[in-house]
């Protein structure tokens, strides 16, 4: 237990330590106001029983002289009030420090999910490739709730309880150590009995259960990425049936994890009945008179409906606590990558609105070597590749020579393993990577479509009051979208297009990737691939679009059809990780054997 707590503190930074504090005091002023109640029942039980004692007490018989009380009868109904009143305030110190905690805990679950998010945004690309999508949303939105309601709130209750319980054992301690002390043994005995024979398999399904949440989410987001392929193939069942078999072990896991926190109370309710016969027979053993019983007897059962629940509480929070500490782990785990804390992720995320790099000499591409996480051969060996202003340039080669991983250098995606990149002779590093990426516009080969507007889309991720409307329009305009979008659409640029573009056309979807691309007049535009899955006709067209743009920026295409890069100023040829061959399409059609094979000459 003490690296859960270890670990859920590194995750707090110093305004949420310091609301976590108040949160523990309000816990200490609950416990207080518990046992002062309790306490309180005993004194006004045996004036009930006996009041005589209003007059034989001095501090009562004090009070009553000085607040001018008429009758017993009257000051016993004040007395009554007062422990009633106290009884109340206690419950509204209860009431406020539950809204306390709460708007901790709530505040806490919005922060540490959006530092994760924060986080993974911030991590290189490499990052990407070797983690599931599915599972970084699931820790997003579902482990990081396992913080809050498995961790965080299991671990302030069971502090409230502790406080609670210690504060009643207090009070019964003063009033007989005796019976203190088997109250404490019997019922401590018990749950802790309980809890050391159901540790171990409470650990055990909680890392089952993190596991079956994450095949929970991956074939559900499968399931419905690929709706189109599995309605063809008619898979649906088979899909349904993965998610139905970790979505029942999660199920299962929960309901094991409900009853093991639930089993000491049933045990524990016919041994505070059985305690309470108890008490009377060793009362009534030590010679007291039912006027000295009645107050003890109140006193005893009240200290008992009060600590019961305390005591449950504290064996669910510790069983809760062992059951999710797994999610814990991921979450701390992720939210440590890398070398800044969480509260400074946000932060440390590149600042969006620096000047572009300057790029008016050459960008260039010296002895670069790259090679991924996990492989044995390099993708990359000592690239040299050289692209001028305003020049179009083509990528070409067999598949897997190292053309989509190059641009990804370009992108500063990725960093070479060895070699510089350099942009006007500036080497491009980690410091200077957004500034270099304000020149660039690319288009992939699969476009990008979130479920929003046409304008959305092409000034995608720009806020919406930051929006320039004509720049949205010249985009389109230059990416041949124009035409379509204000002559067919009924909202035109503010026409939803549904989610990854379902009521477009595959080329009106590259268009808008090319627009999109354009929007914030990149002197550069990459083009991987990106008209590979369209026909010929398409293809033609978008790359009319591209054509349009020669000699007013720099084109980078990387192409499987040759006839996509004829009209290239320069076209280098890659094999193996290098560049075997560069020059136009006609002197690579003379000088290359595969190029020439696969142009069909």
């Amino acid at each position: 237990m003490p690296s859960v707590l270890k670990k859920l503190l590194a995750l707090l930074d110093t305004r949420d330590r310091t609301a976590a504090s108040v949160v523990m005091a309000s816990l200490v002023l609950v416990a207080l106001f518990e046992v002062a109640g309790i306490a309180s029942i005993m004194p006004f039980m045996a004036v009930v029983m006996n009041p005589e004692i209003i007059h034989t007490n001095r501090f009562l018989e004090w009070t009553f002289q000085e607040l001018g009380f008429q009758s017993d009868q009257i000051y016993l109904i004040a007395l009554g009030l007062l422990v009633l009143g106290l009884l109340i305030f206690g419950n509204v110190v209860k009431a406020a420090s539950m809204w306390i905690t709460l708007r901790f805990h709530n505040g806490l679950y919005y922060k540490l999910a959006r530092h994760l998010l924060a986080r993974y945004m911030s991590l290189p690309y490499t990052f990407f490739l070797n983690r599931n999508t599915a599972e970084l949303s699931k820790n997003i939105l579902g482990e990081v709730q396992t913080v809050i309601g498995g961790v965080l709130d299991p671990m302030t209750k069971a502090i409230s309880s502790l406080l609670v319980c210690t504060a009643i054992l207090t009070l019964l301690i003063v009033v007989d150590p005796s019976v203190a002390l088997a109250i404490a043994l019997v019922l401590g005995g018990c749950y802790v009995s309980v809890y050391k024979l159901v540790r171990r398999k409470l650990q055990s399904i909680g890392r089952q259960q993190v596991e079956a949440n994450a095949q929970k989410f991956k074939w559900a987001s499968e399931s419905l990425s690929g709706i189109k392929d599995l309605k063809v193939l008619g898979r649906e069942h088979t899909f349904l049936q993965r998610f139905s078999l970790h979505a029942s072990r999660h199920a299962h896991n929960n309901i094991t994890a409900g009853l093991i926190s639930s089993l000491p109370r049933f045990v524990l309710e016919s041994v505070a009945f059985g305690g309470i016969l108890l008490v009377v027979i060793y009362l009534v053993a030590q010679g007291k008179g039912i006027s000295q019983m009645v107050p003890l007897l109140t006193l005893y059962a009240f200290a008992g409906y009060r600590l019961m629940p305390s005591l449950q509480e504290l064996f669910i929070a510790f069983a809760k606590l062992r059951f999710s500490a797994a999610g814990l782990d991921i979450v701390h785990h992720d939210l440590m990558l890398g070398s800044q804390q969480p509260g400074d992720l946000a932060q440390h995320l590149p600042p969006v609105n620096r000047a572009p790099l300057p790029f008016k000499e050459r960008l260039e591409l010296r002895e670069v070597s790259f090679s991924y996480e996990g492989t044995l051969e390099p993708t990359l060996r000592h690239l040299n590749l050289r692209v001028m202003p305003n020049t179009s340039i083509g990528l070409v080669g067999p598949t897997g020579c190292g053309k989509s991983t190059t641009v990804d250098l370009i992108l500063g995606l990725i960093s070479p393993s060895g070699g510089e990149f350099l942009v006007d002779g500036t080497q491009i590093t980690a410091a200077n990577i957004r500034q270099w990426r304000q020149n660039v516009g690319y288009v992939p080969q699969t476009i990008y479509i979130s479920d929003d507007t046409i304008a959305r889309n092409i000034a995608f991720g720009v806020p919406d009051e930051e929006i320039d409307i004509a720049k949205v329009r010249e985009a389109a305009r230059l990416a041949k979208l124009a035409e379509f979008v204000e002559n067919e659409l009924p909202d035109h640029y503010d026409t939803a297009i549904g989610e990854r573009g379902v009521r477009l056309s595959g080329g009106q979807r590259q268009r808008i990737g090319i627009a999109r691309a354009l929007y914030r007049d990149p002197s550069i535009l990459i083009m991987d691939e990106a008209t590979s899955a369209l026909d010929g006709v398409t293809e033609e067209h978008i790359m009319d679009a591209v054509r349009s743009l020669s000699g007013k920026k720099t084109i980078i295409l990387i192409a499987h059809r040759l006839t996509t890069v004829r009209d290239c100023d320069v076209i280098y040829l890659l094999e193996h990780g290098s560049i075997a061959s560069q020059g136009t399409f006609d002197e690579l059609m003379r000088d290359s054997s595969w190029f020439r094979v696969s142009a069909g000459g």
